[in-house]
């Protein structure tokens, strides 16, 4: 029997409720900078002290580790004047960097020129104490390096170029998984234990119809027989069908090359996995990404 229920990473039941969270209300801002001398114990405000768009900032961060100025401008400040959004989104962004609730990272995007829309923030100190279910380690933040940054970062942006395609009323985004909490446990037809690490898992409403996708987002550094091998575990989940028994359709899986001579490559390589099953696997470039997965029914 055919692992895949339905057609390949869609089925046909109602989508009613979002779980990929929600854009920001546009919310007058509350200056909570505390009031005397700093003293040794942080200040860390209260959950309620925080407007529903602080309260987005700091999970969007968190749920993605790092994000960009500019993305977290096009989430929580959609709507209005281009340079009154910038203005409000560089006050906004600072005075929670102020607060520790965001850490501004060493490096930047675009560099220098392109001023605070360049910077990049990781959860601080209070925002972490301030989401800790418990007493766990507080850490300052460090910059991660160029490859991690960069890769990191672009599974953001494909979050915020489907929030614009989904403002645009194109479609629904029903959930949006980036690592960890997108990998999958599975066992191997020996009894082996594996997880598949996409960078992303996908859902969109498109219709009458859910259409799930993996993200595997690609930055040019892997060679072809790592690419090989990728693909070869996704064939083997889904031989596993313990996907399928959870949400009754196996996801397709989009790989995104920065450009088309890679695309190319990445088709290659990954060919022969997809020998019994041609449509698991699609490839893609990062700017036609959006439109692949809110467009396609292939």
């Amino acid at each position: 029997m055919s692992p895949i229920a339905g057609p390949l990473g869609s089925s046909t039941s109602a989508h009613t409720a979002r779980s990929g969270g929600q854009a920001c209300a546009s919310v007058p801002m509350q200056d909570l900078r505390p009031s005397g001398r700093r003293s040794a114990r942080p200040f860390i405000p209260a959950a309620d002290q925080l407007s529903d768009r602080d309260r987005q900032i700091i999970d969007l961060v968190a749920r993605f580790r790092i994000m960009s100025g500019a993305q977290l401008r096009e989430l929580c400040w959609p709507e209005g004047n281009p340079d009154t959004r910038a203005r409000l989104a560089r006050r906004g962004l600072a005075r929670l960097a102020r607060l520790d609730l965001l850490a501004p990272l060493e490096r930047r995007v675009g560099a220098v020129r392109a001023g605070s829309a360049g910077l990049t923030f990781a959860l601080g100190p209070a925002g972490q104490r301030l989401l800790a279910a418990g007493p766990g380690r507080v850490r300052r933040p460090h910059t991660p390096g160029e490859r991690h940054l960069a890769h990191t970062l672009a599974v953001a942006q494909l979050y915020v170029d489907l929030r614009r395609t989904e403002r645009r009323g194109h479609t629904e985004l029903l959930a949006f998984q980036p690592e960890p909490h997108c990998w999958r446990s599975f066992t191997g037809p020996y009894g082996e234990r594996y997880v598949l690490k996409p960078d992303a898992f996908v859902k969109l409403g498109i219709g009458a119809y859910e259409d799930s996708w993996f993200i595997e987002l690609d930055l040019g550094s892997e060679g072809t027989a790592t690419l090989a091998g990728k693909a070869r575990r996704y064939v083997e989940c889904q031989d596993s069908g313990v996907i399928q028994v959870a949400d009754e359709v196996f996801p397709r899986t989009l790989w995104i090359a920065p450009d088309g001579a890679r695309a190319e490559v990445i088709r290659r390589a990954v060919a022969p996995a997809a020998k019994r099953t041609p449509a698991l696997f699609a490839v893609t470039t990062a700017p036609a990404a959006a439109a692949l997965l809110t467009g396609a029914r292939s």
